[in-house]
């Protein structure tokens, strides 16, 4: 066992660490300095090493002494966050490595200053994030595979090898409950894991030795590919000793079973500002570089987890309008939270009386209904800025050019209306705000960064999430949202809002939250991975139904069983008929609004089979009830991917096809219900459906 840290310049300096190779049979242990003192004197001189002597060559740089104070109001406000979500006010389960921004204890000991010091001495700036921190409590036997975070390798073309891993032992910390690195590995372009097969991710009761024969193969590969220093190395942990190496270094970490002791620790990931910082999904390798088309890789997820920026230099450019303050969800956790501005009592009064002026009843001729969203081109056109508008600003209508589609209104529904807007990027459709109306938006080209305000004691904490083109969201209006043009020179989206005859209840206001369903211009769309099964929320006075898919063949009914129903062609051309029995044609992108109990006959047209999705609007017969919350069927379609479901409540008849456990399936018992969709036994909301 060799221990020692080799600083830039080349000193030596007792750093504690173990280097371990896989062909030595005995441990050897080899002092630092001439004098070669004894191990407890260098133990006791590796805590006073400062960032300028670490050896950050090797990726690897430490020990240094932080305080742990709090660690245990951490540990269980971090888990009481992740079992008590939805009832905190959160949207969605949170992120499970943000810990710094839902408990104030974690937050402090991430945002200490000796390690905010620390942080910006080895990565060079002091404009910093601390983008994550995870909450790691270890039984006796576990082991974590060989693996890279893949924290670093998100945000390649800014911020390649630029973040920096801390890893603070709490409680339990000790030579055989401890992280494993192969040194100088930093730079490699794969990640440990994609270089090893067969490893368990999270192990209990592994096979300890197996853990070193790997990391001694990727040594081997390290001293062959990346640098002929690379070693396997073991950190000597001891609690409140903190070690930070590089984002992409390989590492594995275990807690031996002679430790007989559950460890726990918190790591975080500090990088420089100028980074973009998203979600994963599931990355087994660094992500291919981003282009103009694409720029966000296969891997990068769409949700943006909260971050907290270290205010240096560029904390004014993060609170403006331009690229750098909208490239993340920055939280600023000692500022006071997001300003939004009430709605109900000007805009929802004001769209009630524009609304009534046009009246949809089954009689309406459908083609004064029917709209063809890209009609001359307007989606592909460039929306103008408007003159005299400081482009700086970048908020509230400044870009935005809108045509509307359909303003009316309905026996079940005084508001029923969508529009189409354009928004050029960096630019919001308006400032955070709220108001009565529900609403849908369908994004038709570009990208828009949907922020949504939390409620209870994570209010400065935004839910924030990327729509693409072909993404379907709900949201209640009365939720406080922002949209915001993002990655393209322009984003196009249609703007659905709707509202019953009923006031919406305080319980619903306390209970409703986002769904999203995503590629709805595509047949592996979510909607049409569900199958026959709608998807369903429970919105004001109207029931909300959702389902979509290919339609293959004629299709003939009267819309309704009582409910209005928007129809929404999201690929290729479909033929539809009214009560006068011609056939006209809807090419997508394009709506159709069909009243209740209006004649419709619907065909695909020649050629590939169109893509249609369907939002149905119903009226419960009674409020709040699992019968009005009943989820819906199609009526006779020939695919899963049917467009006609059936009125909420009524009888479910089995789609052809299915089998009779599928069949027995759409007859869902309350406690079904509220495991499946979200609602207890009276009907209320008991959890959102997952996004």
């Amino acid at each position: 066992l060799v221990s020692r840290s080799v600083a830039p310049g080349g000193a030596v300096h007792g750093a504690r660490l173990l280097l371990i190779d896989s062909m030595l049979t005995a441990a050897v242990l080899v002092v630092t300095t001439a004098a070669k003192p004894q191990l407890a004197q260098l133990l006791s001189r590796a805590t006073d090493l400062e960032t300028s002597a670490g050896d950050t060559t090797s990726g690897i740089h430490g020990p240094f002494p932080l305080s742990t104070d709090g660690w245990r109001e951490c540990v269980a406000g971090w888990e009481h966050v992740q079992k008590k979500w939805k009832s905190l006010g959160l949207i969605a389960h949170p992120y499970p490595k943000s810990a710094h921004a839902h408990v104030p204890a974690c937050r402090a000991l991430a945002m200490q200053p000796a390690l905010l010091r620390e942080m910006r001495a080895v990565i060079g700036t002091d404009d910093l994030i601390v983008a994550t921190m995870s909450v790691l409590v270890k039984e006796v036997g576990w082991e974590h595979r060989w693996h890279t975070d893949v924290e670093n390798a998100i945000d390649r073309t800014r911020c390649n090898d630029t973040s920096w891993t801390v890893w603070l032992p709490l409680d339990g910390a000790a030579p055989d409950s401890s992280m494993l690195m192969v040194s100088h590995s930093h730079g490699a372009r794969d990640f440990a894991q994609a270089k090893l097969h067969k490893q368990c991710k999270v192990c209990e009761g592994g096979d300890f030795s197996s853990l070193w024969r790997r990391g001694g193969q990727l040594a081997k590969v390290a001293r062959r590919e990346l640098s002929p220093h690379a070693a396997l190395v073991q950190l000597a942990a001891a609690d409140t000793q903190a070690w930070a190496f590089r984002g992409a270094t390989w590492h594995a970490s275990f807690n031996n079973a002679s430790s007989r002791k559950t460890r726990a620790a918190v790591q975080m990931h500090f990088m420089p500002t100028r980074c973009k910082f998203r979600s994963d999904s599931g990355l087994e390798n660094a992500p291919e570089l981003p282009t103009s088309e694409r720029q966000r890789p296969p891997g990068i997820g769409v949700v943006l987890p909260p971050v907290i920026p270290l205010q240096g230099k560029a904390s004014a450019t993060l609170r403006g309008s331009g690229e750098e303050a909208t490239q993340n969800n920055w939280m600023f956790p000692d500022e006071p939270e997001p300003a939004v501005v009430d709605a109900t009592f000007d805009r929802t009064p004001k769209r009630k009386r524009d609304c009534a002026a046009a009246t949809f009843a089954p009689d309406t001729p459908l083609k004064s209904l029917a709209h063809d969203l890209n009609a001359d081109g307007w989606v592909d056109k460039l929306c103008k800025l408007k003159s005299g508008v400081d482009a700086g600003a970048g908020i509230v209508d400044k870009s935005k050019c809108k045509t509307h589609q359909l303003t009316g209104h309905s026996a079940g529904a005084p508001i029923m209306e969508y529009h189409t807007s354009k928004l050029r990027k960096n630019f919001a459709a308006h400032e955070m705000r709220t108001h009565e109306e529900i609403e849908l938006v369908y994004v038709l080209r570009g990208s828009i960064l949907i922020s949504l305000k939390q409620r209870g004691e994570h209010t400065k904490t935004l839910y924030r999430r990327t729509l693409d083109a072909g993404d379907l969201a709900y949201y209640p209006g009365w939720q406080p949202h922002s949209l915001l043009s993002v990655e393209h020179p322009q984003a196009v989206y249609l703007a659905i809002r709707f509202l019953g005859n009923q006031p919406v209840s305080v319980e619903e206001r306390e209970t409703d939250s986002v769904v999203v369903w995503r590629r709805s211009d595509t047949a592996e769309s979510d909607l049409a991975e569900a199958g026959q099964p709608t998807r369903l929320r429970h919105s004001s006075s109207l029931h909300l139904s959702v389902s979509g898919g290919e339609l293959r063949g004629p299709h003939g009914s009267t819309a309704g069983a009582g409910h209005d129903q928007l129809l929404l062609a999201t690929r290729g051309e479909v033929l539809y008929g009214g009560a006068d029995g011609k056939m006209r044609t809807l090419t997508a992108p394009g709506t159709l609004f069909v009243p209740a109990g209006a004649p419709l006959t619907l065909s695909p047209a020649p050629g590939p089979p169109p893509l249609l999705v369907s939002i149905n609007f119903t009226e419960p017969r009674r409020r709040g009830t699992v019968r009005g919350l009943q989820q819906a069927s199609t009526d006779g379609a020939p695919s899963p991917g049917a467009v006609h479901p059936a009125a909420a409540g009524a009888a479910v008849p089995r789609h052809p096809g299915a089998s009779p456990r599928a069949a027995r399936a759409h007859a869902l018992s309350p406690g079904a219900l509220r495991k499946k969709y979200g609602v207890d036994e009276k009907g209320r909301a008991h959890r959102p459906l997952p996004a």
